[in-house]
């Protein structure tokens, strides 16, 4: 794994700090960046602990999600003591605040499902079902003679239409 600065780095800018350092002389002193330094000494009040390992990316799991909520709104901490205490970032807790604001325990806790959606079988045709070849051949015909029938009593009614409108040929009588 990649680091930036060596745990060596780390304790001797620590030690700057408890010797009473600021950030900028430690920043000169060590070649540390001043915003990581500055970082580092944030975390560092308010967790007690000093930080030289990289945080890993950790799922966060349901009761996380409801401790993190918890701490915030029952126990009125404030999001960089959330953020401290339990290592998430602050992305995390806004958006699990929003979610929770908007539909409680149920929308933060809720599940989505993760991936592509599986694709769905075509089905298939009716006759393949254990129908020998004459039957299946006997329903596609009568099928067919009933998509025919249908198809030229709409041609019959469209054509009586057209008649009707501009006045061509025999009217049906209503009477």
């Amino acid at each position: 794994m990649y680091q930036k600065h060596t745990k060596e780095e780390w304790a001797k800018a620590y030690e700057l700090h408890k010797d009473g350092y600021d950030s900028p002389s430690i920043s000169r002193l060590t070649g540390l960046e001043l915003s990581e330094i500055k970082r580092h000494i944030r975390l560092y009040r308010q967790t007690g602990c000093w930080q030289t390992e990289r945080k890993t990316n950790v799922r966060s799991t349901p009761a996380l999600r409801r401790t993190v909520i918890d701490a915030v709104v029952k126990k009125s901490l404030s999001y960089a003591e959330v953020i401290a205490k339990y290592s998430i970032s602050f992305t995390s807790l806004s958006s699990w605040l929003r979610k929770y604001r908007h539909g409680g325990y149920e929308e933060l806790l809720a599940t989505k499902p993760r991936g592509r959606p599986p694709k769905m079988n075509k089905a298939k045709p009716k006759w393949t079902t254990g129908m020998s070849e004459i039957e299946r051949l006997r329903e596609e015909n009568e099928y067919l003679k009933a998509e025919n029938a249908y198809l030229k009593k709409l041609k019959a009614l469209d054509q009586e239409e057209s008649a009707e409108m501009f006045g061509i040929g025999p009217k049906s009588s209503a009477n």
